[in-house]
């Protein structure tokens, strides 16, 4: 597989007819939170919906799966 090219920001661009790989998706996902952060808070999951129970039943007993940190990623 090839060394994808980067962006003028140094993020990595989709290749179009060729898998990308799992590092070059997390560095692409990394600075999409960050420019999203920029305009919104991080964390933007409802506090609660009608969809309450189904979800807590499967997630045990969260509403959704856990939030990675953009420092985790």
């Amino acid at each position: 597989m090839n060394k994808p090219k980067l962006s003028k920001s140094g993020v990595p661009t989709i290749p179009m007819n060729e898998p990308m790989r799992w590092e070059d998706w997390l560095k692409g996902r990394r600075a999409r939170r960050e420019t999203g952060n920029r305009v919104v808070q991080e964390i933007i999951r409802r506090s609660r919906s009608s969809s309450d129970r189904r979800l807590r039943k499967l997630f045990n007993g969260e509403r959704g799966l856990p939030f990675t940190k953009t420092e985790d990623l």
